[in-house]
C-alpha cells in the first residue's frame, strides 16, 4: 500500500474572560515554559524521512478598542469592545493531489457599545459568542496543473446566522511560475431582529434576509528568484437587509430617533496588488496595495508593508505597517445632522471619511530541531514543540478610535 503524507493543522484556544494584566502573565508564562523546555532538547534530532505526521497550531488572540462614536447611540458614545478569538484549522492531504481542509472557531466579546441597545446596563447585548466553521475539499491534476476545490460553512451569533458555499479553480502554467485562479462564494444570512429598546413596536424592516455573492480573479507571477507579484480583482454584490437593526440615527428636525436605513443592494469592487521581494537571504519585503470602490459612494486606498528579518538561526522579527484612507459614504452624517425625510441614513463611523494607521511587530522562535520534544507514552511517536511566535499591533484612526491586539501562536508536530 502506498504511504501518504498526512498533514493536520489545528489552531485552538480556550476562550476565557481575562484582564489585560492576566493576559500578559499568560503570554509571558507560555514563552518562559517554551524556552525552559528547550534546554532539554539540544541534542541532535532528525525526522529520519518519516512524512506521516500531524501538525498542530495553537493560536490565541486578544483585541481591545475604544472610541467615542458608537453607532448604537447614533454616532456618539462609547465604542469600547474587547474580543478573545479562537480558531481550529485542519488540512489533511489524502495524497499528493487531494486534500481536505476545515476551520472551526469562536469569538467571545464584551461590548459597552452594544450594551446601549437596552436601557439596562449589563444586559444580554453586552456580550456574545460567535461560532463558525468551514469545510472544503480540493484536488489537483499534476499533468495539467489544474486545481479544483469546493467549500461550505456556517456562522452563528445571538442575532445572526449565516451559511455559505463556494468553488475555486486554479491553473498553473509556464513551468509553475504563473498561475491564474477564479474563486466564487455565496453567503445566505438571516437576522434575528433586535431593535433599540425605545423603538420596539414602532419600527420594522422589509426583510430579515441578506445574500452576498463574491467572485474574484487572480493572477500570480514569479518575476525572478527575488520577486513575485499577484494581482486580484473582486466583485461583491449584496442584497437584502444591509443596515444594522440596532444602530440608532438622530435627526436635526425630529426628537425621536430611527434605526439605521440603507439601500437593499450594494456592489463593492476591490482591486489589489501584492509584491514579495527577497533582497537578501535574511530579509523579505511584503507589500500590498488595494483600491476599493462601492455604490454607497465610498472609495478607499490601503497600503501595507511587512519586513520579516531573520536575526539569527532561530529568531525572526517582523515589523509591519498599514495605512488606510477613504471618503465619506453618501448615506453618512454625524449625530443629529440627518433630515428625517431622507430615504437612507446612517451615523456609523465605519462609513465616514477617515484615515487610519496600524503598526506592529511579530517575533517568532523556531529552532532547527524544535523548541522541545518528548516521546508519547505507549507509542513510538514523538511530540515536537516546533515553534512559538508573538504578534502585537496598535491601531489609530482619525475619528478617534484606538485599538491594540496581541496574539500568541505555537506550532507542534506529532
Amino acid at each position: 500500500m502506498k504511504e501518504h503524507k498526512v498533514l493536520m493543522v489545528v489552531k485552538w484556544v480556550v476562550v476565557v474572560d481575562v484582564t489585560k494584566k492576566q493576559m500578559k502573565k499568560i503570554i509571558y508564562t507560555l514563552v518562559a515554559i517554551g524556552l525552559a523546555i528547550n534546554l532539554q532538547a539540544q541534542e541532535s534530532y532528525q525526522m529520519k524521512g518519516n512524512n506521516n505526521y500531524a501538525e498542530i497550531d495553537i493560536l490565541s488572540s486578544y483585541y481591545s478598542q475604544d472610541g467615542n462614536n458608537g453607532a448604537v447611540t447614533g454616532g456618539i458614545g462609547t465604542e469600547q469592545l474587547t474580543d478573545l478569538s479562537s480558531i481550529v484549522v485542519i488540512n489533511i492531504p489524502l495524497d499528493s493531489t487531494k486534500s481536505i481542509n476545515g476551520s472551526f472557531g469562536a469569538d467571545y466579546y464584551t461590548s459597552a457599545s452594544t450594551d446601549n441597545i437596552d436601557s439596562n446596563r449589563s444586559s444580554a447585548s453586552s456580550k456574545d459568542v460567535r461560532t463558525y466553521g468551514n469545510l472544503g475539499y480540493s484536488q489537483k491534476w499534476l499533468n495539467s496543473g489544474l486545481t479544483l476545490g469546493g467549500r461550505g460553512g456556517f456562522s452563528v451569533e445571538y442575532d445572526y446566522t449565516s451559511i455559505n458555499g463556494g468553488l475555486n479553480l486554479a491553473k498553473e502554467f509556464n513551468q509553475g511560475n504563473s498561475e491564474i485562479s477564479i474563486s466564487t462564494q455565496a453567503f445566505f444570512d438571516d437576522w434575528g431582529l433586535y431593535f433599540p429598546r425605545e423603538l420596539r413596536g414602532q419600527v420594522n424592516v422589509p426583510t430579515t434576509k441578506r445574500k452576498a455573492y463574491n467572485a474574484s480573479l487572480s493572477y500570480a507571477q514569479v518575476i525572478n528568484k527575488k520577486m513575485q507579484i499577484a494581482i486580484t480583482a473582486e466583485a461583491i454584490y449584496m442584497k437584502g437587509l444591509l443596515s444594522t437593526p440596532f444602530h440608532r440615527v438622530y435627526f436635526s428636525d425630529a426628537v425621536l430617533p430611527d434605526i439605521e436605513r440603507l439601500p437593499s443592494s450594494r456592489l463593492k469592487i476591490p482591486v489589489s496588488v501584492r509584491a514579495t521581494f527577497y533582497p537578501t537571504e535574511k530579509l523579505v519585503l511584503r507589500s500590498y496595495y488595494r483600491f476599493y470602490s462601492d455604490d454607497f459612494g465610498i472609495q478607499g486606498h490601503t497600503f501595507s508593508l511587512e519586513a520579516p528579518i531573520k536575526v539569527s538561526d532561530v529568531f525572526t522579527v517582523s515589523p509591519f505597517y498599514r495605512f488606510h484612507t477613504q471618503n465619506e459614504s453618501d448615506y453618512f452624517a454625524p449625530f443629529a445632522i440627518h433630515n428625517s425625510g431622507d430615504d437612507f441614513y446612517s451615523s456609523d463611523y465605519d462609513l465616514s471619511a477617515l484615515s487610519s494607521n496600524k503598526i506592529g511587530l511579530g517575533i517568532s522562535y523556531s529552532p532547527l530541531y524544535g523548541v522541545s520534544r518528548a516521546k508519547i507514552p505507549l507509542s513510538k511517536k514523538l511530540f515536537l514543540f516546533n515553534s512559538i511566535g508573538l504578534r502585537g499591533s496598535y491601531y489609530k484612526r482619525s475619528t478617534g478610535l484606538k485599538a491594540y491586539s496581541i496574539a500568541i501562536e505555537m506550532n507542534f508536530r506529532i
